[in-house]
């Protein structure tokens, strides 16, 4: 049956934490034209219910629950949109009076998924209106963050107009089109057709909150298209390369690189433990070069989306120093190929990797995140065959892995040359 079993409920019980945490998400196939009006809307549910129609009325309730904390945000998922909600609150056990408070949060989800503040076909305007204020000002600030700027410059040069290749927070220029009725269609698509994922962190009788939450809500089983169409390589292709000009001290080098595996196959803990090696650590090869030893880079490290099998090395260098470091990247990334690196190096990224994991598994959201990604997987695997999995990667596996990879695009943005210089 796989598909992680086809969800939608799934409870991790333990002792671990004082508080209960309570997660759904939605999922949608990412769409440009869809994108804003869920990130408008996933901020429009927590905001105000038909029952708590004020931030006022909302925030006493929050403050009865013994200060419950309600939040959501967006993101992509491989080839998806995510819609997440997080309810977080005290576990009962840890109370002198006998508040149902699980039973408690779960009604408040209920009222807040299920009942939103929406009256004939749209939503409010004037909560509307200063949520579209809100994510202007936040895509303003991108624009004007270089770093994050240089970084969507990459993926869209990459990407092309893949959606994949836009924030998952939307666009400036959707914001205005989106009216309260266009607000409340995204909504009915989203109850009607998304994929719906439930997940359950805390001191809970399994069994009796799975119950609890399907009496509530009624979930249908997960459905979920896989789409690879974004994970073509070819290590033979031309490295796109492009270089922009800004009003910029610094520069900015990014690459992009695209290998043949993805969270679940078998070669995909070689692509952990070499990122980690690459660019993921300050112990790391790309720090140790181009940062420390020759002093071509103020910031530099690599970060994997493994869902889809992508490497980014992200920095920030001297303008007359971006074709240095460039060239010291791309030899960096040959020696992998060629194998020149130590056992040690690679024994020291290994124990990183699993320290990193370990802490994960004391955060709740974290532990749903980990939880989430096996719908991914024909076969969901337990914790302790990851750690073998990332124990058994060798420096063959590494090599072989490098060596079918492909440098897909470099991004430079740099500052213009002043013609009187």
């Amino acid at each position: 049956m796989s598909l992680y079993e086809s969800i939608p409920i799934k409870v991790l019980p333990t002792d671990k934490f004082k508080t209960t945490t309570i997660t759904f998400k939605f999922m949608a196939p990412l769409d440009v034209e869809t994108m804003t009006a869920r990130s408008l809307l996933s901020k429009m549910l927590v905001r105000a219910t038909k029952k708590y129609p004020t931030d006022k009325a909302f925030n006493q309730h929050l403050s009865y629950l013994y200060g419950a904390y309600l939040n959501s945000h967006v993101s992509k998922f491989k080839d998806h949109h995510v819609i997440t909600m997080s309810l977080e609150i005290t576990n009962e056990r840890f109370l002198q009076d006998s508040l149902p408070l699980l039973d408690e949060g779960i009604q408040l989800l209920k009222e807040v998924i299920l009942n939103p503040l929406v009256n004939e076909g749209a939503f409010d305007e004037t909560f509307l209106q200063q949520e579209k204020r809100l994510l202007q000002n936040k895509l303003i600030a991108i624009e004007d963050n270089k770093t994050q700027l240089s970084y969507l410059h990459l993926l869209k040069n990459m990407f092309g107009d893949h959606p994949y290749s836009y924030p998952a927070v939307g666009q400036l220029e959707h914001i205005e089109e989106i009216t309260p009725e266009v607000l409340y269609d995204t909504y009915r698509q989203m109850i009607e057709q998304d994929s719906c994922a439930v997940y359950v962190v805390g001191h809970v009788d399994e069994t009796a909150t799975k119950n609890k939450l399907q009496a509530a809500f009624e979930l249908k089983p997960f459905t979920y298209e896989r789409d690879n169409s974004l994970q073509s390589v070819n290590p033979q292709q031309t490295i796109n390369e492009v270089i922009e000009t800004a009003d910029i001290d610094q520069a900015k080098l990014n690459m992009g690189f695209r290998f043949p595996t993805q969270y679940g196959e078998s070669d995909y803990p070689a692509l952990v433990v070499f990122n980690m090696m690459f660019g993921g650590d300050p112990s790391s090869v790309l720090f140790n070069e181009v940062r420390e030893k020759k002093s071509l880079a103020y910031s530099i490290h690599s970060q994997i989306d493994g869902k889809n099998g992508f490497l980014f090395v992200l920095s920030g260098v001297s303008s007359d120093a971006f074709q240095d470091a460039k060239n010291t990247i791309i030899e960096a990334f040959e020696q992998f190929k060629q194998g020149d690196f130590t056992e040690e190096k690679m024994a020291l990224a290994k124990k990183i990797i699993l320290s990193h994991r370990k802490e994960l598994k004391d955060r709740p959201k974290q532990m749903i995140e980990l939880t989430h990604n096996k719908i991914l997987v024909d076969k969901p695997e337990p914790e302790a065959s990851f750690v073998e999995r990332i124990q058994a990667v060798t420096k063959e596996d590494i090599q072989q892995l490098c060596q079918k990879a492909q440098l897909d695009t470099i991004y430079i943005m740099t500052k213009a040359v002043d013609q009187g210089e």
